[in-house]
């Protein structure tokens, strides 16, 4: 009887650290990409119309879709810091990497079915790839601070 309790003791424990485990699995399976843009002062309102115009209406479709999580971000510096520079930031947070795999393959289908004989995806990309100097992404993962 006292090798049964034991191992049920044993079993409960690992069951528990298997649990916790994958419960801070789950907390970081979100993909975040944040995308910068340095843009010079007179193509920021063309900037800006593009992505209301083409990349806003795209991104709620996909989150329609169930790929990304929560609205599609647009943010700019309140205050200008040196380095690094940037005019723009977007964010989205794609539901978990199979999800910006995802993404990948639906981008030009959903594009086209939003903006028909537009060119896909990509063209709105080249509008902005035209005004826009540098340009980088970063994809981040949120990490825990609590114990």
């Amino acid at each position: 009887m006292q090798k049964f309790i034991k191992s049920v003791i044993v079993i409960a424990i690992l069951f528990s650290s298997i649990t916790a485990a994958h419960s801070q699995e789950d907390r970081y399976k979100h993909v975040i990409e944040e995308s910068f843009y340095v843009v010079k002062p007179e193509n920021t309102e063309k900037f800006l119309q593009i992505y209301r115009d083409k990349l806003l209406p795209f991104w709620s479709e996909m989150e329609d879709r169930g790929v990304i999580v929560g609205e599609y971000k647009l943010y700019s510096q309140r205050l200008h810091t040196l380095k690094p520079h940037w005019t723009y930031k977007t964010v989205v947070v794609f539901r978990n990497y199979e999800a910006v795999d995802r993404w990948l393959a639906l981008r030009d289908e959903v594009y086209d079915s939003l903006f028909p004989g537009e060119g896909g995806y990509k063209a709105p990309r080249k509008e902005i790839d035209a005004i826009t100097e540098s340009h980088w992404d970063e994809f981040i993962r949120e990490i825990s601070v609590q114990k």
